[in-house]
């Protein structure tokens, strides 16, 4: 797609993240804007995809598809889950944005999912008086965890679970997501980006 562009469609959307991971994969960074505003950012915002992504400081979502700002709405929380910050956020982008593609993207070597992990092994617990609200972050993630095999709670295995499990939450919300994706104004779709390579993965 190109500059200047914005994606009036889910697909348009998803191939204007594609074609700008691949830009980064090739280091050939552009920071292209596919905003009508192309730039002129005290007029507004008209972003054209919603990210709800983990709050890893190695995980920058313009970065990793080599866009500028103003092209996407990003919400950041440890472990990529859906609260009420990442949910409200999103509705927002989609209702008032008018956003085509909520992406949920987890990321290799999460931490949270990691604590996840042994919390739904029953190897660690993250007490409220020792431990403040981190618990309840990782608790977020831990339902997406459960279903898995023990022998299949590899982190990669877990980590693509539960961008998957977070994506499926989001997209069944009513009264704004679902009817959206319903109407197919939007889609909702889950990805990993793999910390060491820069590649985002759709699932």
């Amino acid at each position: 797609m190109e500059p200047g562009t914005h994606p009036q469609t889910p697909d348009e959307a998803v191939g204007a993240l594609r074609a700008g991971n691949a830009r980064h994969l090739a280091g050939q960074r552009e920071l292209r804007t596919h905003s009508p505003l192309d730039g002129r950012h005290t007029e507004g915002q008209r972003p054209f995809a919603a990210i709800i992504s983990c709050a890893d400081s190695r995980v920058s979502p313009s970065l990793a598809f080599d866009l500028d700002r103003g092209n996407l709405f990003v919400s950041r929380i440890a472990g990529n889950s859906i609260d009420t910050g990442t949910l409200g956020s999103t509705e927002y982008a989609v209702a008032e944005l008018g956003v085509k593609l909520v992406m949920v993207l987890g990321h290799s070597d999460c931490g949270a999912v990691k604590a996840a992990i042994e919390v739904a092994s029953g190897t660690q617990s993250y007490p409220s008086d020792e431990y403040g609200a981190i618990g309840s972050v990782v608790d977020a993630v831990v339902p997406s965890i459960g279903p898995l095999p023990a022998d299949r709670r590899t982190l990669p295995n877990c980590v693509a679970a539960n961008a998957r499990a977070q994506a499926a939450e989001i997209a069944n919300r009513e009264p704004i997501i679902r009817p959206a994706v319903e109407a197919g104004r939007i889609s909702v779709v889950a990805a990993v980006y793999e910390v060491e390579t820069g590649r985002v993965g759709l699932l």
